[in-house]
């Protein structure tokens, strides 16, 4: 029996849900508990493969080939998936300066919303060296699960595609029931997504956008998502 974590983004911090596996995807998980709070703190030693939904690597110049993968693999709604520009603007003082750096090197700006994520890529960046850990998307991980993209995750719609794909991978309802308060049902729901890519990332089973693996960041890091 092995552990994974799968780690969503949520209000400036972290919410994760850890479940036990053997197997593959096609055999029923457990959950094994939630936590909230900072990433450094939702990490044990014994998890084999920790999922993460946020951007790890950035590109001397943007975007990243992994980007345009999962976007051209989430068409018509491939806006979903956020494009990282190049590593400069990241670095700048605030959202005009970033904007105002990205006109100048020719490539397109970004939103306030794209730019509120610096935090939470800073934050994953200090564990980048270690080898469990992985750049997911859910709304990929949920294509690979219903075989199509599904309405928008704050629909009462794509709530309900949402649990009907991780029904029979994992008991969604008891898990939503244990989820930690006030945390919302897209981003539990997002985190049970990230879990089940971490267990087929486990289990050598995962697909890769782009498929080749990706370009090598700064650090000699792929730039790669996996679902």
């Amino acid at each position: 029996m092995t552990s994974v974590l799968g780690v969503d983004g949520w209000r400036g911090a972290w919410v994760a849900v850890r479940v036990s596996w053997s197997g593959g995807e096609d055999r029923p998980a457990r959950i094994l508990g939630w936590d909230a709070g900072r990433f450094s703190d939702l990490l044990h030693d014994d998890d084999t493969v920790i999922a993460v939904d946020m951007p790890i690597g950035l590109p001397e110049s943007g975007p990243r080939r992994c980007d345009l993968a999962a976007r051209e693999a989430l068409r018509p709604a491939g806006s979903r998936v956020f494009a990282v520009p190049a590593r400069e603007a990241w670095a700048t003082a605030d959202l005009g300066a970033a904007n105002r750096w990205l006109r100048a090197a020719g490539e397109p700006g970004m939103s306030a919303q794209a730019f509120a994520l610096r935090a939470g890529i800073a934050e994953v960046a200090e564990h980048a060296s270690d080898p469990r850990l992985v750049e997911v998307h859910p709304e990929l991980a949920f294509v690979e699960l219903s075989g199509k993209v599904l309405p928008a995750k704050k629909t009462a719609q794509g709530v309900a595609r949402r649990i009907q794909a991780l029904d029979g991978w994992v008991d969604v309802l008891g898990a939503l029931t244990s989820a930690p308060p006030r945390v919302p049902v897209d981003d539990a729901l997002d985190a049970l997504a990230a879990a089940w890519t971490a267990v087929r990332v486990a289990a050598g089973t995962s697909r890769s956008f782009p498929a080749d693996g990706g370009d090598l960041d700064g650090s000699g890091r792929r730039m790669c998502i996996y679902a």
